[in-house]
């Protein structure tokens, strides 16, 4: 089925529709390269052609030209709202993918992006509390917690969560957010120290904590690096830093509270366990990856091939780890077989791979590091700080890497055995549909000016 040759009055919804695409996409926490060629892709099904397609962390520009010889058209939408939210996600890859499949027309993609912006989410509001918590308590059995730590770890992220949800409601911004739950999770810990229960304290805040670290925004930012969108890449950096930061505010108030309280305790003690508890740390590490996901909203049927991807990833770190390979070349290896292995299962399940990927390397995410950088820069460790810090953006970057190779491997595997179905940055393009957006490159220079309510046309 070809694609419509739209006429001048069609060429806006067209635009419109990149553009949503490109929102939902985006704020959905999709890639810099997934959106743009999402939408360059989802443009060029609508008929126009020569489109070029600008991102950065907060806004898309689409430029494009009609086939029927009127001017260019360009359209900007801001996102102005941010929550990973992989269900969506999912749907907006579906209907992609219907779209440059021609089984659908733009019209009717409009209407379902419409409904998929206005639908519910998958699970109640407090499954995805119990997820959340789910995930610190996994953290910190992967860190070496007993039982009482565990259980402390998940009432710790209950209340966080609980917290930050309300404040977000109110308006108030991510930074305060983090700063009230690093000294909700240090107050926790300080607790069972005044009542001189033998706990780790440094566990307790490294649970409780692990729902604010944003390991994930540092591996998106050096994923936007490598594939060449440094405004974006440097925008998530930023927000990585200051989003730790905040923690870290919170986290010094209530040390300060409890050294004014007679109640001091160091928390960058979190030493792991040996390699006997290898089964129980792949346990943890599956349970931390089906966590996370349920808490950003994935598929239920994505959930169990998630936890797989956790388990496999961190089993390969501990493997190369057996044979003396350092961290960041461990973590690397993971990646890579995470990356492949989320190809694999977006080609059965038919979900975008970033599902699997994002889910796959939460237990191997730097997020401890960053914190432990930024509160010794924040004592004036100046040389301790920026070496953790190092450390952890080397590790970000063997993951990101690691995930975009082992997709690459997977994919050109893929084409060898068939050339019919390509897969591109998670998008499903047929060869057809592909030819199709070649043969329409050569289409004459256009020339009129379309002006939408939503988005701003010149």
């Amino acid at each position: 089925m070809s694609p419509p040759s739209p006429t001048t009055d069609d060429a806006p919804l067209a635009l419109d529709l990149t553009l949503r695409v490109g929102d939902l996409l985006l704020a959905g926490g999709a890639s810099a390269a997934e959106v743009t060629a999402t939408c360059i892709a989802v443009a060029r099904a609508g008929g126009l052609h020569r489109v070029e397609c600008d991102i950065t962390f907060t806004s898309i520009t689409v430029s494009a030209s009609p086939r029927d010889g009127t001017p260019p058209i360009n359209g900007l939408r801001l996102v102005q709202h941010r929550e990973l939210d992989y269900s969506r996600v999912a749907a907006v890859h579906h209907v992609v993918t219907e779209l440059t499949e021609g089984r659908i027309d733009p019209a009717e993609a409009e209407r379902r992006l419409l409904a998929v912006a206005a639908g519910r989410h998958p699970y109640r509001r407090v499954v995805i509390t119990g997820a959340r918590a789910l995930l610190a308590a996994a953290v910190a059995l992967m860190l070496g917690a007993g039982p009482l730590v565990t259980a402390a770890a998940f009432g710790a992220t209950v209340l966080i969560d609980l917290a930050i949800d309300a404040l977000g409601r109110r308006g108030l911004p991510a930074f305060f957010q983090n700063a009230v739950g690093g000294l909700i999770a240090t107050s926790v810990a300080l607790g069972f120290v005044a009542a001189g229960v033998g706990v780790r304290p440094a566990l307790v805040v490294a649970g409780g904590i692990v729902l604010l670290l944003p390991g994930v925004t540092l591996v998106g930012a050096v994923h936007d690096a490598i594939t060449g969108f440094y405004v974006t890449a440097a925008a998530r950096a930023f927000e990585t830093l200051l989003l730790t930061a905040g923690i870290v505010s919170g986290i010094a108030v209530a040390l300060s509270i409890g050294v004014r309280l007679g109640v001091p305790a160091q928390l960058w003690d979190t030493s792991g366990r040996g390699l006997a508890d290898v089964p129980l740390q792949l346990a943890a590490a599956a349970t931390a990856s089906a966590a996370f996901a349920v808490a950003n909203h994935a598929p239920r049927r994505t959930i169990p091939a998630v936890a797989v991807a956790g388990a496999a990833g961190w089993g390969t770190v501990v493997a190369l780890g057996e044979v003396r390979v350092s961290t960041t070349l461990a973590s690397a290896g993971a990646a890579v077989v995470i990356g492949a292995a989320s190809y694999a299962l977006a080609r059965w399940q038919r979900v975008p791979a970033l599902v699997y990927i994002a889910a796959g390397i939460i237990p191997l995410l730097p997020g401890l590091t960053i914190y432990r950088a930024v509160r010794r820069l924040s004592e004036g460790d100046a040389v301790g700080g920026i070496t953790l810090l190092g450390t952890a953006m080397t590790v970000g970057l063997a993951l990101a890497a690691g995930t975009l190779l082992g997709e690459y491997f997977a994919q050109a595997a893929a084409r060898n055995r068939s050339s019919g179905d390509h897969r591109l940055v998670g998008l499903i393009l047929s060869t057809a549909t592909r030819r199709r957006m070649r043969s329409r490159r050569s289409a004459p220079a256009p020339t009129v000016l379309v002006d939408r309510t939503q988005e701003r046309h010149v």
